[in-house]
């Protein structure tokens, strides 16, 4: 059962808003005082079986930080949405930018990973939420979801897709104690994913604790010995990683090699999408990388990048994504386009 659980904050609130008319699903909806009680209610949702979701702006995203980080200790699934607004601070709160990245990836203290997507597009807020719950739910882990407040105003056509063309999700739920006798370990993992079992409070047999401190590998009682934190930041940190498995590989959009490749993410696609199919039509060699997976980034990536000449990063920040990109890929060189006016690009200063 979905839980949603935030405190208004534009451009979010119309999320809270829309699944609160959602009763005859039976979805559940809370409105907190604060943006702390928002995501701590949703954390202590999904702990009791929930498909729990927080929605929030920037602003409120860096008061849930130490949450995050419960959340993420604690391995428990939840979806954050963060429609960026124009900051710092309370910014620019009806204008679009893409700002937050940063903040996505590292706004927490101690090592603390956690899967990062963006929608593209109005109807891509549909498909990445549900991935979105997907792997936060099979993989035991919170997921971030970025948007921005050009999406969150904009909209499209969109066909109400069936739900048989989307894939189970098959969470790792546990309803009984072990059939030997032995005590139920709550961080005992799943090989392929590095999931652990998802337990529900009152269920005779898996009585555990959960909680902000390291837990003890497989037992999941508190322990500060040096080399079991080493390996549960090691384990926390692979889960995360191998979620690339588990993600559609990179794509272009245009030929797969050529003089230029435009790479954007998240709400800039279509005025991208817009600006090289036009210069396409010019004659021009060019193609578009866009992705909606932040971290981790897909699988194919050096391989589309080392087929272009020139690789010419386009975002509403000062260079977020590029910065990440010459992490990752540093044997590329990135070119800039940035824009921070509360504005979403045009095609034809792209152009």
């Amino acid at each position: 059962p979905l839980s949603c659980v935030s405190h208004p904050i534009p451009p979010a609130t119309v999320i809270l808003e829309e699944l609160s008319k959602r009763k005859d699903l039976g979805v559940k909806t809370l409105q907190c005082e604060d943006e702390i009680a928002g995501i701590c209610s949703s954390i202590g949702a999904a702990g009791s079986g929930n498909f729990a979701v927080t929605t929030t702006s920037g602003p409120g995203l860096s008061l849930k930080s130490e949450a995050i980080g419960l959340a993420v200790m604690t391995e428990l699934p939840l979806v954050i949405v963060d429609v960026q607004r124009a900051g710092p601070s309370t910014g620019l709160p009806t204008k679009p930018e893409q700002a937050d990245l940063y903040q996505a990836m590292w706004g927490r203290n101690g090592e603390c990973p956690l899967i990062v997507m963006a929608a593209g597009t109005p109807s891509d807020c549909f498909t990445y939420a549900f991935y979105a719950g997907k792997l936060a739910m099979e993989h035991m882990t919170p997921v971030l979801l970025l948007t921005d407040g050009f999406i969150a105003n904009g909209s499209e056509p969109w066909k109400i897709p069936s739900m048989s063309d989307f894939p189970r999700i098959n969470a790792p739920v546990v309803h009984r104690a072990p059939e030997d006798g032995s005590p139920f370990m709550p961080y005992a993992r799943d090989e392929k994913r590095l999931a652990r079992q998802w337990a529900f409070p009152g269920t005779k047999g898996l009585e555990h604790r959960v909680g902000g401190l390291e837990k003890m590998h497989v037992k999941g009682s508190v322990c500060h010995e040096p080399n079991n934190h080493q390996k549960m930041v090691d384990l926390r940190a692979e889960k995360v990683r191998r979620v690339q498995e588990f993600i559609p590989k990179q794509t272009v959009t245009g030929p797969k090699s050529g003089d230029v490749l435009v790479v954007g993410w998240g709400g800039t696609k279509g005025h991208l999408v817009n600006a090289v199919e036009d210069l396409q039509k010019e004659g021009k060699s060019i193609s578009l990388c866009h992705f909606n997976y932040i971290n981790p980034l897909p699988r194919g990536v050096e391989d589309i990048f080392r087929r272009f000449k020139k690789i010419v990063v386009c975002e509403l920040n000062m260079g977020q994504f590029a910065n990440y990109l010459r992490m990752n890929f540093q044997q590329f060189e990135y070119q800039q386009y940035n824009k921070v006016q509360g504005l979403p690009f045009t095609v034809t200063e792209l152009k």
